[in-house]
């Protein structure tokens, strides 16, 4: 999951334009800055900045006149050469500091002057808990947008990018350099993370999801800021992927982001999967362990926010690391929550009670979804023997139901029995432990959420295994199918993953121009392509199957192990 948001940046030449350089290879090495391995891109780029120096006073840098003041941005050039116009980092609320710390967030005041849109975008405070040696980065005031747009005076279509992370890391650092091929207008979104953006002791005083609220609050900014920027404020598709993905989702069954958007991208990530959301009481308590680690104890939830808020900011992230159970489970701990009914609310009720907005709905999942989390049985070494006899211990947390169901035991048992019914487990049965936690996590969830939803859903199965995959360097003995996220490779630049050739550039030209056209319409079919995407069915469950061998219409989704979980408790607390 790292590799969600610190994917090596070194594309000077390539994916930005020249006539800029100066401006960006600031914006570049602002998200450099942060990877641990980047040194020896700091010493280049230090080396670069003089020979480009005499652009720093370049004049034709674009300014926008918005409501709340004026911007000004820099230069850059698409895959296929089309220039747009970048800025970087506008705030969108105040900074949650001081007392606005755990607040749900305010709106910036206007400004007066001209704000630079052109540096770097900060990153949210969290605690970097997938590193091998875990650690806070980021700061607090982090609540910006970044737009892409083409023509000022345009009307085009708006897709704003909400990033994943496991509502852990990440930050609103799109390169979205071939979606900029397209007429549209892309915004990507910051928003609280961690301990910062989910705390919740499930009450009116600390009711949680201020991460979800930044991203409705950043929605409403779109609403009044974007037609200074061309874009269309009546044609807002919201997307996102893995934690961006359950966000998506969210919004669509939130009353606080009803009419703010108009169509729905959630790939691989629903409200219906099992990490997007944490039951009642589990939350609370994980609270209550902050306070504790913190020194923060108190009898009332204000006396502990107030402590908290006095906190050292970067202590308080830190405390992440001490939630663990096994390897690095839970992936997340701190997630959205269902609130008390009341004004400001972004979630209420039971997941069965939702009330979905009919916009229309692009969701898919990859191949080898569970990847994300078996592949650290390889990279920390672990022994299948181990594995074997701690089986019925360990599954709960890994397969992420040890908080959601009310029998945990007696689904380990059944799950133990449909994927790994021998007695001896080995690496023999590797592909059947990444179908396993793929189905736990994203695929029933994404079946779940098509099934639910009110609007018109495209669904799509990703199996496409090109020259790059997410997985990083592993065997491809290993790497059994696409990985988590492995899509927006063809969808984003995300480099090294950006020399595509071939067949995997026509696919991400498919990819590309299927996602605008959802943006643009709401039906991803291209005009004279080779086939028409079906809309979902309950009765069919059809969908876009994504392989080797191109576009194909399929049904009956993996009916039998969609069937299979259909018939667990895994996650009745929160229904």
């Amino acid at each position: 999951m790292y590799i969600e948001y610190s994917i090596i940046s070194f594309i000077l030449v390539r994916c930005v334009n020249s006539g800029s350089l100066f401006t960006t290879i600031q914006y570049y090495l602002h998200y450099d800055i942060r990877s641990r391995s980047m040194w020896w891109f700091l010493a280049l780029a230090g080396f670069l900045v003089p020979l480009f120096s005499v652009s720093a006073g370049n004049d034709n840098n674009p300014i926008v006149n918005t409501p709340l003041g004026r911007v000004r941005g820099f230069k850059m050039s698409s895959r296929g050469g089309r220039e747009f116009q970048a800025f970087t980092a506008i705030p969108y609320a105040k900074p949650p500091v001081g007392m606005l710390r755990f607040q749900p967030p305010k709106p910036v005041d206007p400004w007066k002057g001209l704000k630079d849109a052109t540096g770097g975008v900060p990153y949210c405070l969290t605690m970097d808990t997938f590193s091998p040696e875990p650690k806070a980065i980021g700061v607090e005031d982090c609540l910006v947008v970044s737009v892409f747009t083409h023509n000022v005076s345009g009307r085009a279509p708006v897709i704003v990018h909400i990033h994943g992370g496991g509502f852990i890391v990440g930050n609103a650092d799109v390169k979205p350099l071939y979606l900029m091929d397209e007429d549209l207008v892309i915004v990507d979104v910051n928003y609280r993370l961690g301990i910062l953006g989910f705390l919740s002791f499930e009450d009116e005083e600390m009711p949680g999801n201020q991460g979800l609220k930044d991203q409705s609050l950043a929605l409403r900014w779109v609403q009044e800021n974007i037609a200074s920027f061309g874009g269309n404020p009546d044609c807002v598709t919201i997307a996102g992927e893995s934690a961006g993905g359950y966000s998506v989702y969210h919004h669509t069954v939130s009353p606080l982001s009803r009419g703010l958007f108009h169509r729905a991208i959630a790939e691989s990530g629903t409200s219906y999967d099992i990490g997007s959301l944490m039951p009642p009481g589990y939350v609370r308590n994980n609270a209550m362990r902050l306070a504790k680690y913190m020194d923060c104890e108190g009898n009332t939830t204000q006396e502990i926010v107030t402590c908290l808020r006095n906190a050292d900011p970067k202590e308080l992230a830190s405390q992440l690391v001490k939630y663990r159970v096994w390897q690095v489970d839970p992936l997340s701990t701190f997630r959205p929550v269902l609130e008390p009914p009341g004004p400001g609310a972004f979630l209420t009720g039971k997941v069965s009670d939702w009330d979905h907005a009919p916009v229309p709905l692009l969701t898919g999942v990859t191949a080898a979804e569970g990847l994300l989390r078996a592949l650290y049985f390889i990279t920390m070494d672990m022994d299948f023997n181990w594995y074997n006899d701690h089986f019925n211990e360990v599954t709960p947390s890994t397969l992420g139901y040890l908080a959601t169901s009310s029998e945990p035991d007696e689904v380990t048992k059944k799950v133990k029995e449909f994927y790994l019914p021998k007695n001896n487990i080995s690496f023999i049965d590797w592909y059947k432990i990444v179908q396993m936690h793929s189905d736990a996590t994203f695929t029933v969830g994404a079946i779940m959420g098509a099934d639910n939803h009110k609007g018109k859903v495209y669904f799509y199965f990703f199996n496409y295994l090109g020259e790059y995959t997410l997985a990083g360097k592993h065997n491809r003995s290993v790497v059994v199918g696409a990985y988590h996220m492995d899509e927006m490779i063809y969808l984003w630049c995300l480099p090294p993953y950006d020399k595509l050739k071939g067949p995997d550039l026509k696919l991400s030209n498919n990819l590309v121009k299927m996602w605008s056209r959802f943006a643009a319409t709401g039906n991803p079919t291209l005009v004279n392509g080779d086939i028409i995407w079906d809309n979902w069915s309950v009765e069919r469950h059809n969908y876009l199957h994504i392989s080797d061998k191109g576009f194909t219409m399929e049904e009956n989704f993996l009916q039998d192990r969609y069937n299979f979980w259909s018939t667990l408790n895994y996650r009745d607390k929160l229904m």
